[in-house]
């Protein structure tokens, strides 16, 4: 056999192990896909854990946030304790005033004299009732014979230095007071700390618990229809009386 023809054939050989050499057996090749498949099986269910991992946080995280607000409270207002409840009471009789000063007048206290509440001022031993009342325009005198608000008076300490002063302030009108104008009758004007006019001297004058209203023109004098001056007849012996029955 020449040269060249060995030659030829050395080198089909070395191009026949070229090209088989990198081939793995059937067997190998069939190991190497089975674990590339079970590889890509491997990681779609590891992507699916981790899916359903995310979505399950989702929720856990809703859930674990503020919830709907609930419904507000109604509450029922209950019924006050009738001890708690204050009882309904008459207004203050004593009109405001700015002076601190008042008169002392225990000793009216002392002998019976019904001050600073509701009262009627009436005329004593006169065998009826005629009392002391505020009329149309304010006109003051004994012309009442109802025990109504326009008879309703009360005596209070005046605001002066002097004992056994007071004013006479209707209880359904606290800031006016019953105002001496020099002549009868007389007038519901507003009350005026310390005007004499208004200013009301208590004098006993009997022990059944009478008394004189003095005022700057003298004695409040009741003749038969009511109040005359000072200088005429009439009686002046007055009482109070508890407007209440």
């Amino acid at each position: 056999m020449s040269d060249d023809r060995i030659q030829q054939g050395l080198d089909s050989y070395a191009e026949h192990l070229q090209h088989t050499a990198g081939l793995a057996p059937s067997a190998e090749i069939r190991r190497r896909g089975d674990r590339r498949r079970r590889n890509r099986t491997s990681a779609a269910a590891f992507a699916a854990v981790l899916l359903t991992a995310a979505g399950l946080g989702a929720v856990l995280s809703q859930g674990a946030g503020p919830g709907p607000n609930p419904p507000a409270a109604t509450t029922t207002p209950s019924s006050p304790n009738p001890s708690s409840v204050p009882s309904p009471s008459r207004p203050s009789v004593a009109p405001s005033r700015t002076s601190t000063v008042s008169s002392d007048v225990s000793r009216l206290r002392e002998i019976g004299v019904d001050l600073e509440k509701g009262v009627l001022i009436d005329v004593a031993d006169d065998a009826g009732d005629l009392w002391l009342a505020v009329g149309p325009n304010d006109v003051v005198d004994f012309t009442g014979t109802t025990r109504d608000a326009s008879t309703e008076l009360s005596l209070i300490p005046a605001p002066v230095k002097a004992d056994d002063r007071v004013i006479i302030v209707p209880v359904a009108r606290p800031g006016w007071c019953v105002t001496d104008t020099s002549g009868v009758p007389l007038a519901l004007q507003p009350c005026r700390d310390g005007d004499p006019t208004q200013t009301w001297e208590v004098i006993p004058a009997g022990d059944s618990g009478q008394i004189n209203l003095h005022g700057p023109d003298g004695d409040m004098r009741v003749g038969d229809s009511g109040l005359v001056p000072a200088t005429a007849s009439g009686r002046t012996g007055l009482q109070t009386l508890p407007f209440t029955r």
